[in-house]
């Protein structure tokens, strides 16, 4: 277990799902949960070697931090972590996160190049999303991935969380097939993990 996991069991389950649960009622279609992820979901995504060697890592829509800890808890003490969460309601949960090596930005992934820019973040490692693509509009969706493919290292691995398959039509474009993809059913809802591993430069 990493040195930095005992910080994290001080942030309150019951409040971050209470978040997760108000928010969903406000916006069904951008929140993919009611409840935060399970600790099986969350292992599934993170416990990779890739995660462990990153030099720096990206987490697009973390809700409230469930995925920003279990990256933190694998990643090596000199990774930076930059985590890019667009609704209002999980900014202060996702602030409670005690560690250094996290930024947080309130704001939206669709200026993802520019946020990257803004925080002098060069070439992610790893770009790990839990924004459900079916719910964006198909240029939203089309414009994101092609910035993740722009902006992720030319060895670097993109890994997405998802409830349905919207996401690899849109990846297939710039990534190909998966390199592999991981159904975890306990977690509320299922949901599909997809990793895919870029090769050479855009």
């Amino acid at each position: 277990m990493s040195t930095h996991a005992a910080r994290f069991r001080s942030r309150n389950y019951w409040n971050c799902a209470a978040a997760v649960f108000q928010e969903w009622l406000r916006e069904p279609t951008q929140v993919a949960s009611v409840v935060p992820s399970s600790p099986v979901l969350l292992n599934q995504i993170v416990d990779r070697d890739c995660i462990k060697t990153a030099s720096s890592i990206i987490d697009l829509g973390p809700g409230t931090g469930g995925t920003t800890e279990a990256i933190l808890d694998r990643a090596n003490d000199t990774c930076r972590v930059l985590a890019i969460e667009k609704t209002e309601g999980f900014i202060e949960p996702l602030r409670s996160i005690d560690d250094a090596r996290l930024t947080i930005e309130h704001g939206d992934v669709i200026e993802l190049e520019r946020i990257l820019l803004a925080h002098d973040v060069r070439s992610p490692d790893v770009i790990l999303s839990g924004i459900p693509f079916s719910s964006l509009s198909p240029d939203a969706a089309a414009s994101i991935m092609q910035s993740i493919h722009r902006v992720l290292a030319s060895d670097g691995t993109f890994i997405a969380y998802q409830l349905r398959n919207d996401v690899a039509r849109y990846a297939e474009k710039h990534f190909g097939t998966p390199e592999s993809t991981e159904m975890v059913w306990l977690n509320i809802p299922p949901l599909t993990i997809y990793t895919w591993r870029k090769n050479g430069p855009y």
